[in-house]
């Protein structure tokens, strides 16, 4: 069968996936602003005539109207043409973790563990090196952390595929980005999201929990909206709203990773190693040292990969690894960046009648106090008292006597 040099076909419902995986591998940077407008209804071609959008996204009738020389195909000359068919899927199947798919792996990852309830957490990390499967023959977490030899062994009935296989399997893509973004900042993303900011934006304002962080102000060099992502995008409807996911792919950035060297004692890695299962023991041996020499992520690594049983023993025998399931409040982030232990700025307190430094976080030696807690300065008295269900803090001049 003989194909024509230049052709369209319609898009539906049915075909989008497959035609679209094709015109991403071959449109340019420059039209992939267009690429949210690439639906059911418009038109793939061979070649624009005019951009490198590789789509018309009006109807049919109206592509034949502008250029009538180009003729229709069939989905299967389709595939015949870009050499792209249907692949049959294992239902039992295997994808290695690599540098180059891991940010796909793990969204996909991350949202069958939620749904499963092996990992409610959203910013879980998939880890490298791991196996992510159909399915866990044991439980829920969807990887396994061994080589693909002790897969094989455990699991022969497991095969190994492709990346455009799981793709197809998934019904995913590779991202797309539009060239106006934002993302609101909320407490659990507010860290790697005001590290972006404070490196690329241009202001005398703070950045903060509840404000919308944007690709460009249309107005300034802020780079940040003061409200909500809604009213952000109620007064700048050019901007489309992007995930985290997408946000650490735009900017090359990913969730600071904690790498800090740690040693625990060589009877606790014993008991660790005593008590697990094979992947398990292929872990411990690749992440810690027999003097117990590790990392923080390694431990949190451990916990994830850990029977149920264990997890909370691992948390509580490393505390300082989860500091998100601390009681205490961390305010080390606010010290760091403002530079100063205040609480309060110098002019409110002055405004206030107040010394500046009245309340302040306190630096001490006593870990359970440092950067915990606040010094409330001795230039005043100070009373705790109860109003209906309120606590309230009250400063009272010192006498003069």
């Amino acid at each position: 069968m003989t194909h024509p040099k230049k052709w369209y076909i319609p898009v539906t419902k049915e075909n989008h996936e497959e035609l679209n995986r094709w015109r991403l591998s071959k449109r340019t940077i420059e039209a992939s602003k267009w690429d949210d407008s690439f639906v059911p209804g418009s038109v793939l071609v061979s070649e624009h005539p005019l951009d490198g959008s590789y789509y018309w996204s009006s109807s049919e009738e109206s592509f034949n109207e502008w250029y009538p020389f180009y003729r229709e195909i069939t989905l299967e000359q389709f595939r015949q043409i870009t050499n792209t068919k249907p692949m049959k899927h294992p239902k039992k199947w295997y994808i290695p973790v690599t540098n180059e798919n891991h940010k796909e792996l793990q969204a996909w990852w991350r949202e069958k563990v939620r749904k499963s309830g092996w990992n409610s957490n959203p910013n879980a990390c998939l880890h490298d090196e791991a196996l992510v499967l159909s399915q866990h023959p044991i439980d829920g977490s969807y990887y396994y952390m061994a080589t693909e030899s002790v897969l094989n062994a455990h699991y022969p009935s497991y095969e190994k595929i492709t990346l455009e296989q799981f793709r197809q399997i998934t019904n995913t893509k590779p991202m797309t980005h539009p060239e106006h973004w934002c993302i609101e900042a909320t407490k659990e993303n507010f860290v790697e999201l005001n590290a972006w900011w404070e490196e690329n934006a241009d202001t005398d304002y703070d950045f903060q929990v509840g404000y919308t962080l944007m690709s460009q102000h249309p107005k300034d060099r802020s780079k940040y909206y003061g409200g909500d992502i809604k009213n952000c995008i109620d007064d700048y409807p050019q901007f489309v709203e992007i995930t985290l996911e997408q946000f650490r792919q735009i900017t090359n950035t990913t969730k600071t990773t904690m790498t800090k060297q740690i040693q625990i004692s060589r009877d606790l890695l014993n008991a660790y190693y005593d008590a697990a299962t094979t992947p398990q023991k292929i872990y411990l041996t690749e992440h810690f040292k027999l003097d117990g020499t590790t990392t923080v992520e390694a431990i949190r690594g451990l916990h994830d990969i850990a029977c149920e049983g264990w997890k909370p023993r691992i948390k509580k025998n490393h505390p300082d690894c989860f500091p998100e399931d601390s009681k205490y409040f961390d305010f080390s982030e606010h010290v760091n960046r403002n530079k100063s232990k205040r609480v309060v700025p110098a002019d409110v307190c002055q405004s206030l009648g107040l010394v500046s430094d009245f309340i302040q976080v306190r630096e001490s030696d006593n870990s359970e106090l440092h950067n915990r807690s606040f010094y409330l300065s001795n230039s005043y008295n100070w009373e705790l008292k109860f109003d209906g269900g309120a606590v309230v803090l009250i400063p009272t001049k010192k006498s003069c006597n």
